[in-house]
């Protein structure tokens, strides 16, 4: 199980060879298991420019990927209505990636706080 869930941000600074960003997911990969959303996942590939695919591939696949089940779009629904009924808009990839980060209650690292104003949400910030 994975101990900590990477926002897509963090993968694609990494990935990118940014250096603080790159140092973080290092030291964090040497204290547990690093894990991405389906989303995220979905998110890097099709970021991705043809002379990554290798590193990228490689790097997803060396972290555990949790799925989008019907708990985690149910909760992150809820998360979108909440925040639309108080004027507040989130978008859905990022509602689901939290709810993810929520259901497993496991810390989000991310480049983009403001990206995920849900309560109770462990949200850990990466400078990039």
């Amino acid at each position: 199980m994975a101990d900590l869930l990477l926002d897509s941000d963090v993968v694609i600074w990494h990935l990118r060879g940014r250096s603080s960003v790159v140092e973080r997911v290092l030291a964090l990969a040497r204290s547990g298991r690093l894990g991405l959303s389906a989303i995220t996942r979905a998110e890097v590939l099709l970021g991705m420019r043809e002379p990554e695919r290798k590193a990228t591939l490689d790097f997803l696949n060396a972290c555990q990927t949790l799925s989008v089940d019907a708990t985690v779009a149910e909760q992150g629904a809820e998360i979108l209505r909440s925040f639309r009924a108080n004027g507040v808009t989130i978008s859905l990839p990022d509602a689901l990636i939290g709810a993810t980060a929520l259901g497993r209650e496991i810390p989000l690292y991310t480049c983009n706080p403001r990206h995920y104003p849900m309560p109770g949400l462990d949200l850990r910030s990466v400078a990039a």
